[in-house]
């Protein structure tokens, strides 16, 4: 017997949480059949091709946030007779959603539908009401301790952490990529780039990474490159645009936008600087460890439990730019060091954030709902 899992999506986004969840959906074994439903076009119409996956339409609805309840009611009244319909029509077994627009209002909808559903939270949250709209989940999945410990008290009792997964690649030419990065963004081959990948958004810290090439710069580092990857949307965008401009770093910090696949990216990079603070697990830290890339990450939200400091990584003080440049100079200034560093990095991510074990993990949670 197959079991059809529905993966809901809002679909005007691809971040941390699509490239997980739909890891997750592709190795599922055959006695599971994964459904992806989009209820908007968007950026994730062009990463599921990329993927060769296809989407559902699901019923057009007003998402339900953890606001007050009266002003939820008239969107729910509308909202879920739709989707419980949808997930009749589709022979939907399981509902599995990733993110708050998608987590109560399928909620909702899978308990009218009697099928359990599995809420999957990966960012942290403090929102009380959480408490109310978690009661019926079948499963409570967090990415993190950190993000775990972010609960409120119910929600927080009946979860369980389960890291994200990823894939592990084969290990790269990172002499040959690094070649191949310095060429394509017209650096010479003795310059030493270092990397930012996340959105723009605040909590990122994007404007801090260009304080840290500052310091560097300052510092008497004029061989430093740095390059910006990931999603820019306004205001954010400008007001990047508007700071790099005020330091004086135009040719020297490049935003570039996003970028599919990061392999070749990642595994050129000298250095990744993730200076984000509250993050639940921040994939592209494990992904630099994947690809054997150095990492300063801030020491803050989920960090830790991905970066061992002095070794697997090294962590600075969240939002200081003189420490984290303190620390960039550290690796770029002793290869040894960095690459003992990388090497336990490696080896730790792969035991740890495999594809493989998240899939299997899920599994047994499936088969134990179901």
């Amino acid at each position: 017997m197959t079991n059809r899992i529905l993966f809901p999506y809002v679909g005007d986004s691809v971040g941390g949480s699509h490239i997980s969840s739909l890891t997750l959906a592709r190795g599922l074994p055959e006695r599971y059949a994964p459904v992806i439903a989009q209820h908007q076009a968007g950026p994730l119409t062009p990463y599921l091709a990329q993927l060769g996956m296809q989407a559902v339409q699901a019923p057009v609805v007003d998402f339900l946030n953890t606001g007050r309840y009266r002003k939820q009611f008239l969107k729910a009244w509308r909202g879920v007779p739709k989707l419980t319909r949808f997930l009749r029509e589709q022979r939907i077994d399981l509902v599995h959603t990733h993110d708050i627009r998608m987590h109560i209002i399928w909620g909702m909808a899978a308990k009218r539908a009697g099928i359990p559903h599995i809420w999957h939270q990966r960012t942290p949250t403090t929102a009380k009401r959480l408490d109310q709209y978690t009661s019926h989940a079948a499963r409570i999945l967090a990415v993190s301790n950190y993000c775990r410990s972010q609960f409120p008290p119910k929600m927080r009792e009946r979860a369980q952490v389960l890291f994200n997964p990823f894939d592990i690649p084969e290990p790269a030419n990172r002499i040959a990529a690094k070649a191949a990065l310095a060429s394509r963004l017209g650096v010479g081959h003795d310059a030493k780039i270092i990397g930012f990948i996340a959105n723009l958004d605040d909590r990122k810290r994007p404007l801090l990474f260009v304080d840290i090439a500052q310091k560097l710069r300052d510092m008497g580092r004029d061989d430093l490159h740095f390059i910006m990857l990931g999603e820019a949307r306004s205001p954010h965008i400008e007001t990047l645009n508007q700071k790099i401009a005020e330091t004086g770093l135009g040719g020297t910090v490049q935003h570039i936008g996003p970028q599919y696949p990061i392999a070749p990216w990642m595994a050129g990079l000298d250095l990744l600087i993730a200076p984000a603070v509250h993050e639940a697990l921040g994939r592209t830290m494990i992904e630099a460890q994947l690809f054997a890339t150095p990492v300063v990450a801030s020491n803050a939200g989920g960090n830790p439990e991905i970066i061992l400091g002095d070794e697997t990584g090294l962590l600075a003080e969240p939002d200081n730019a003189e420490d984290f440049a303190a620390k960039a100079l550290r690796l770029l200034g002793d290869p040894a060091f960095a690459h003992d560093l990388t090497e336990h990095g490696k080896s730790r991510a792969e035991q740890t954030f495999s594809a493989e074990r998240h899939i299997s993990k899920m599994v047994e949670i499936y088969d134990s709902v179901l």
